[in-house]
Formats: C-alpha cells, sequence, structure tokens
C-alpha cells in the first residue's frame, strides 16, 4: 500500500512526546515489511501494522506501543 505522506508525520509528532530529540519528519522507505521512517536527528523503525493502525485508528496504538518504539529511535 502507499501510504499518505501524513500518516509518517503523525507518528513522528507523537513519538515526539515521547522523546523530544526525534526531531522532524524527512522521509520514510518501505522494505521487507517494515518501515524506516527518517528525521532530522536520526531514524526509526516501524513495522507495517503499525502504519496501519495509524491510518485506520490511531487509537489503537497504546502509549506503551509508542514508548516502546520511540526507544528504538537510532540518532545519526
Amino acid at each position: 500500500m502507499n501510504y499518505p505522506v501524513f500518516i509518517f508525520h503523525e507518528l513522528v509528532l507523537r513519538f515526539s512526546d515521547v522523546n523530544r530529540g526525534i526531531g522532524r519528519y524527512i522521509s520514510a522507505t518501505i522494505d521487507n515489511g517494515e518501515c524506516l521512517i527518517n528525521t532530522t536527528t536520526g531514524h526509526i523503525k516501524v513495522a507495517l501494522s503499525m502504519l496501519e493502525k495509524q491510518y485506520n485508528n490511531p487509537k489503537l496504538i497504546s502509549k506503551e506501543e509508542l514508548q516502546q518504539l520511540a526507544s528504538g529511535f537510532e540518532i545519526g
């Protein structure tokens, strides 16, 4: 599926609520069932299921899921 760009922006904003160092959205690539979201300060890997949740019903993404993913943020 081709995801609209606002999905990535929204996820980065939500991750930023957990980790202020994540920065702003730059780009995203999808490969092998995973999405790599690049930001102004690094990147974060997100499962396609998370993109689906954000697209279809963002309320299904718990604060714990956001915290867990944000902890996987890599600077650089």
